[in-house]
């Protein structure tokens, strides 16, 4: 019996709210300054997921137990916030103080002394208990009351003013009844709408969205109060409503039963366990209902697991840019050769040393390095010695630039000394904001234009041919490693990689990116066919420009959730470069068969 259709409805205000992807971009910037003091303890749970504080343990952060005889470098105050008198016992045992209060948490805080200090009873409407209240009540003067509803404003003492906020993840449809309740009771009644911008969209999309699909899912922490309350909101609405942390909780026969499910999470949800979750329904649908489409995408799922696509995808280009130098022939298969030991080395290497982050950004991936990894570990060590060897066969010029490509690559990734690194202000030279789009533009531009270069016989133009060939293939690898960054972007940050993206924002590396491909028509059309410093062969780089272009767009849609269609995008990405090498095979058939 054929499966039913299935759709997941992703909800656009699902994952990091603005307080804390601060805290935890101030978090994550203490631990990469090696001067900071160490160790780095948080005050409690920085957020309530424990993905993402198990990141932070491998990076050196963690919570600190309460003994107050602990060592502390670096304190810091997390997102929900923290008593005066805490803070000042804190300036007072620790060497610095962090202070990542949420600045929404911080207003409440301030509206509730101001209005203690002018004699009013304080009443907060959230959870007893909670961090983010127990703080709120330090600022009180101890005149500050909890309740958690309209059932509760009768339990309140008699005052004769009253200040009521809410806990800014409060359901903010409960807040409004609980406060007609205490204007009913109290003539004086002052209350302010304290509930975060980005709670109240988050529970008003919450609320639409399962009121339109058959199911949906809340991915959060257990121990969230905020994405407890999603949960919560969507069941109110008679929607089945399933709650889960990660993938490995999703009843998944129950959950394919509906045609559609929508999917919001938490403000502390990162957006890899959202991809996760899509990616584990989305795969499972389809394994049912098209198996022969399903081992399909395992096999190009494997490939970019392996590497072996994007290796595959540097030898396609040397093979379309070497066309572009004068009298090529007898090296480009040479070449095509090195380049794709070398991209797969690097590549390899490179996950090799952030096997353990892998999970975060890319779980199939991950899943598969880890399944097999001595196996990948020998298949780098020998692909970067087939790449120094085929290159020392072409000659010593070529043998020395793919050297100092394996040999900086490997510094690259090196933790830097301690002294360097405190005087540079860097962990690696990984951190550097644009190192990465920079460094892997050069390297690919230096494998599959350079080396073709210096392995042929000096002829008229050739290094005109090669400059030309060379810019192409840096703006093509530019953009390549931009727009996987820009998928990551949040991963990268999480896991202490300084990126363009991650430096820029999306709108201006959106921009910068158009700004490369343009450079990229320019460059072709200019330098290489009109001004003739290349082979006519120029012409089949210029499928880049819209290939790259469309890749932008389907990554935009698709890469954020990261279900089947970022596995999809990433193929695109690396597709232009078999493309515009079938281009070029074909353009020299199409010239021969003319020249006959």
């Amino acid at each position: 019996m054929p499966q039913r259709k299935f759709r997941i409805m992703l909800a656009r205000t699902a994952g990091f709210c603005m307080g804390v992807r601060r805290a935890l971009r101030m978090v994550l910037n203490a631990a990469d300054e090696p001067s900071r003091p160490v160790p780095i303890k948080t005050i409690g749970p920085l957020i309530h997921n424990r993905q993402v504080l198990q990141v932070l343990e491998k990076r050196g952060v963690v919570a600190a137990g309460g003994d107050e005889s602990e060592q502390i470098g670096t304190a810091v105050i997390r997102a929900h916030g923290l008593s005066d008198q805490e803070q000042d016992e804190l300036r007072r045992r620790c060497r610095e103080v962090l202070d990542a209060t949420c600045p929404h948490v911080r207003r409440v805080q301030q509206i509730l002394q101001r209005h203690a200090a002018d004699g009013y009873t304080c009443v907060v409407v959230g959870d007893a208990g909670h961090a983010e209240v127990k703080a709120l009540l330090s600022f009180t003067d101890g005149a500050g009351h909890v309740i958690s509803g309209p059932d509760q404003v009768g339990d309140l003492p008699e005052a004769t003013k009253v200040v009521v906020v809410a806990q800014t993840t409060q359901d903010e449809e409960l807040f409004r009844r609980t406060v007609q309740r205490m204007k009913d009771r109290y003539a004086q009644c002052l209350a302010f709408e304290t509930t975060c911008d980005s709670t109240s969209r988050r529970q008003a999309e919450a609320r639409s969205l399962a009121r339109r699909v058959d199911a949906m899912i809340v991915v959060g922490g257990f121990h969230s109060a905020n994405t407890r309350r999603l949960a919560e909101i969507s069941a109110a609405t008679g929607t089945p409503t399933y709650h889960v942390e990660t993938e490995r909780q999703l009843r998944t026969d129950e959950i394919l039963q509906y045609e559609t499910v929508g999917l919001t999470a938490g403000a502390s949800t990162p957006n890899w366990l959202i991809r996760r979750v899509i990616r584990r329904l989305e795969d499972q649908h389809l394994r049912r209902s098209n198996f022969a489409g399903y081992v399909a995408l395992m096999f190009v799922r494997g490939l970019i697991s392996a590497n072996v696509y994007a290796a595959g995808g540097a030898a396609a280009l040397t093979f379309a840019l070497a066309r572009l130098l004068p009298d090529p022939v007898g090296v480009v298969g040479l070449c095509m050769a090195i380049s794709f030991f070398f991209v797969l080395a690097q590549q390899l290497l490179n996950q090799y040393v952030r096997r353990e982050s892998l999970y975060l950004s890319e779980p199939d991936r991950a899943d598969f390095f880890m399944a097999n990894e001595g196996a990948l570990l020998w298949l780098a060590v020998c692909s970067s010695a087939a790449a120094l060897f085929l290159s020392y066969v072409l000659g010593w010029g070529p043998f020395l630039l793919v050297v100092l490509g394996s040999v900086g690559g490997s510094l690259y990734r090196v933790r830097l000394p301690r002294v360097l690194g405190t005087r540079l202000g860097l962990r690696s030279m990984e951190q550097l904001a644009g190192s990465k789009e920079l460094f892997v533009g050069l390297a690919w531009a230096t494998l599959t234009a350079l080396v073709p270069a210096l392995a042929v016989s000096a002829a008229p133009g050739l290094w005109k041919s090669a400059a030309v060939a060379f810019v192409a293939s840096f703006l093509m690898a530019f953009e390549r490693t931009l727009l996987l960054d820009l998928r990551d972007i949040e991963t990268d940050q999480i896991v202490g990689r300084e990126t363009l993206a991650g430096l820029l924002g999306p709108p201006a590396s959106g921009r910068l990116f158009g700004g490369a491909v343009l450079l990229l028509a320019l460059v072709t059309v200019g330098a290489g066919w009109l001004a003739g410093w290349t082979t006519p062969y120029c012409c089949p780089l210029l499928i880049g420009v819209p290939w790259a272009l469309g890749s932008y767009v389907v990554l935009k849609r698709g890469g954020r959730a990261g279900g089947r269609g970022g596995n999809v995008a990433e193929a695109l990405v690396d597709g232009q470069f078999y493309v515009i090498a079938l281009a070029a095979a074909a353009w020299g058939w199409l010239a021969a068969g003319l020249a006959l």
